[in-house]
């Protein structure tokens, strides 16, 4: 979800006053140099004077349209969603019919995580152009989507979409709503057709990536991804989402290298961290000491990591500590993930190797309780801890 992107493309949008007396113009200039003081406290920090500009900006009888919208627009850009709602709720009421006012309400609001506020911001509008109604659908499906409204989020970014594909923003938060539903092959379908009009956009082609590896295909996922490293090399998501790409096609030389290559800088993502180490017990790797490292650092820096215990387990077994392996592992499913099917029967077979039978009987029998789905885990695992990666790297880069 790129909020911000969607903030700073809507409210940028400012409209045309017409100054038709010249004591218009005189009051017109008194709120501009409102607006520039208030501007000028925020950049400062001075929040007492931005305070009061921002209050004898709003309890003036009249504010030009033109005023508001620039400053809702800079106080958003600024991340002060508050103000900026009180600044386009005053816009939106003095000016009942402008698209802008409403629609920017709504984006703040939405920010603000008052979803209800933001719907409310969108009505009313009747009789507006083609672009507005579709800006509208898509403003409603974020917010819908929020709201947990599943169909009617997808019925209206769908409209969106489907009614101007070129735009970027209405592409990409369909495709990442599929996605987020495991709906991957509407996913695919939805970036790729982004991408026929933003060929360079290197968020599409992550959603894209995304899509693919998720979606079992995995080598495509790899040429994605090296398709926006070669445009954009310093891209962190893309870099981790072709280390997942190679763990989950079996490419465990390649993630290892790729991996390897990432942690040696800065600020490496603890998601690296964690396949590196995985990766190198596959490929059956005797460096436990690096693989206890990167494990230590992924369990500091992923909360509740199931898969970084789970894996340490493997490690301490295989130098022979299985005290330091059983203690991994009750870790691991008394208080990480007590429904970690596998981490059940491989503590059973620690406690039968150790001669605690009764343990072992019991352990056992957990493992055979648990009616959890079949499926592949670390893969459903991977996919939440990187979607939920990737939006916080989104969110700062936009």
């Amino acid at each position: 979800m790129l909020v911000r992107k969607a903030v700073r493309n809507a409210l940028g949008i400012a409209a045309l006053v017409v100054w038709t007396s010249l004591p218009g113009m005189a009051e017109q200039a008194t709120n501009r140099a409102l607006a520039e003081s208030l501007d000028r406290a925020i950049a400062a920090g001075q929040t007492e004077q931005a305070h009061q500009a921002l209050a004898e900006m709003l309890a003036r009888p009249h504010v030009e349209l033109e005023v508001l919208l620039e400053t809702g627009a800079k106080l958003a850009e600024r991340e002060y969603y508050a103000p900026a709602a009180e600044v386009f709720g005053r816009c939106a009421k003095d000016y009942p019919r402008n698209f802008e006012a409403h629609y920017n309400l709504a984006l703040a609001d939405f920010a603000l995580r008052r979803y209800t506020e933001a719907q409310g911001a969108l009505d009313g509008l009747d009789a507006i152009p083609k672009s507005q109604q579709l800006a509208r659908n898509y403003m409603r499906g974020k917010i819908q989507d929020a709201l947990g409204q599943t169909e009617q989020a997808e019925r209206s970014l769908t409209a969106a979409f489907n009614g101007a594909p070129e735009q970027e923003n209405y592409g990409l938060d369909l495709g990442l709503f599929f996605l987020r539903r495991q709906l991957y092959a509407k996913a695919v379908a939805t970036l790729e057709a982004t991408a026929k009009y933003h060929a360079d956009s290197i968020y599409v082609a992550l959603g894209l990536a995304l899509a693919q590896v998720f979606g079992d295909d995995p080598p495509k996922a790899v040429a994605t991804c090296r398709k926006i490293l070669a445009a954009d090399p310093n891209f962190s998501p893309a870099r981790l989402l072709l280390v997942v790409s190679f763990y989950m096609n079996g490419e465990n030389e390649n993630c290892a290298r790729e991996a390897t290559a990432a942690i040696s800088g800065p600020g490496a993502p603890p998601y690296l961290y964690y396949l590196h180490a995985a990766s190198l017990l596959k490929l059956n790797s005797k460096d436990y000491a690096a693989m206890l490292r990167d494990l230590d650092t992924a369990n500091r820096g992923i909360p509740g990591c199931a898969f970084c215990y789970f894996t340490q387990s493997k490690v301490h077994q295989e130098l022979g500590d299985d005290n330091a392996a059983i203690a991994d592992l009750e870790t691991l499913v008394g208080r990480i993930d007590p429904e970690f099917a596998q981490g059940w029967y491989r503590l059973g077979n620690l406690y039968q190797r150790a001669g605690r039978r009764e343990d072992a009987e019991k352990t056992l029998a957990k493992f055979r309780a648990i009616k959890s789905v079949q499926t592949d885990r670390e893969t459903d695992y991977l996919r939440k801890v990187f979607l939920s990666a990737v939006a916080a790297d989104q969110q700062a880069a936009k």
